[in-house]
């Protein structure tokens, strides 16, 4: 089992996220990502199983609180060059979501929270999973489907959470600037 630390979307970002998962299921293109049960986000930080879970979530309310909601736009696409076939939406790499993201390892690095070299910020590619684990036979079709229908989307980061995966199971979320549990 392993956790991480997701920034989650206002609403009409997250159904406009979804609505592109869903153009490559009506294409016959599987979701693995709708089938654990995922919503669209991007990840601050990965972890391992030995981190004291506790010393997380305390740390991640403790940002919650003094981070406001803030703007998130993706204008572009792209896919990681792995096995794993992920096709992803790109945000804009704002001055604000570096730096929140930044402030956030920093935080971490007190208790000695280590993230996965992933999610450090000097290899951090921040980025929305539309989907993973596309057959490699489908992938150029997958491709071709979100470059139709994808439109730029402008939106907000909303919540912050806590997960433990796999499967997927919410373990703590707050409102950004304000604590709900």
């Amino acid at each position: 089992m392993g956790y991480a630390v997701l920034l989650y979307f206002d609403e009409q970002t997250e159904q406009r996220v979804l609505g592109l998962r869903h153009a490559l299921i009506e294409q016959g293109i599987p979701s693995i990502l709708d089938q654990v049960g995922d919503r669209p986000h991007i990840s601050l930080a990965g972890f391992a199983n030995n981190i004291d879970c506790d010393i997380l979530i305390s740390l991640v309310q403790e940002f919650a609180d003094g981070v406001q909601p803030f703007k998130v736009q993706f204008s572009a696409m792209g896919i990681f060059p792995s096995k794993e076939n992920v096709l992803f939406l790109s945000p804009t790499p704002t001055l604000q979501l570096l730096t929140y993201h930044q402030e956030f390892h920093r935080l971490l690095a007190k208790p000695k929270l280590i993230s996965s070299p992933y999610y450090v910020p000097e290899n951090w590619t921040p980025h929305c999973s539309v989907e993973m684990n596309i057959p490699d036979e489908q992938l150029p079709k997958a491709i071709e489907i979100c470059s139709k229908v994808f439109t730029p989307i402008l939106g907000q980061f909303q919540e912050i959470t806590v997960i433990a995966f796999p499967p997927i199971k919410p373990l703590a979320t707050w409102s950004l600037g304000k604590r709900t549990q």
